[in-house]
């Protein structure tokens, strides 16, 4: 596709309409999650997995609320990478979550409705953004955006810096609520 230079691979995944990513270097796993937390856990928006404590950040609400940066139509390129579908109500046992680290090294995992996409992305065409001062904190964790055209279609893709994810994740971050089976 790119030259390997030129080109950066990322973890694609779709939240509401948005886009967002994570380079591949910042992910340290995807899991698919059955959530089968006690009611302090899950008021407080974390998740056990293993041995390990990891904070749930569940965009979903927030963005929804934001409205669509897609226009009507996708770039066929993007639709063959990541489905581009309004996501139907999922069963919680269907949440992913993408692990990463904050840039003090605390475990926190995104949550998800389908599995991401390994992307590559070419470097060349990477905007950086400045530090957003939008009402929503996601927003404030973007770095740059990506904005894969063909023709008159358009897709845009959003890439998050875990060096941004510590100043503004507890505050923003809606616990994750879950529902008893």
């Amino acid at each position: 596709m790119y030259q390997e230079s030129n080109a950066g691979k990322f973890i694609v995944f779709k939240i509401a309409d948005y886009f967002l990513a994570l380079p591949i270097q910042d992910v340290l796993k995807v899991v698919n999650c059955s959530f089968e937390l006690t009611g302090s856990l899950r008021t407080m928006g974390l998740v056990k997995i293993g041995r390990h404590m990891i904070q749930v950040l569940d965009w979903h609400e927030q963005l929804a609320c934001l409205g669509s940066p897609q226009s009507e139509q996708t770039n066929p390129h993007v639709t063959q990478l990541v489905t581009t579908g309004s996501f139907p109500q999922l069963p919680v046992k269907q949440t992913f979550l993408v692990i990463t680290r904050d840039y003090q090294g605390a475990l926190c995992g995104i949550a998800v409705d389908e599995p991401p996409n390994l992307v590559e992305l070419p470097l060349e065409i990477m905007q950086a953004l400045p530090e957003s001062n939008h009402q929503s904190n996601v927003f404030k964790m973007i770095s740059h955006a990506v904005v894969l055209s063909s023709g008159a279609l358009s897709t845009t893709i959003f890439i998050l810096d875990v060096e941004r994810f510590s100043k503004y994740t507890i505050n923003d971050s809606q616990p994750l609520l879950l529902k008893p089976s």
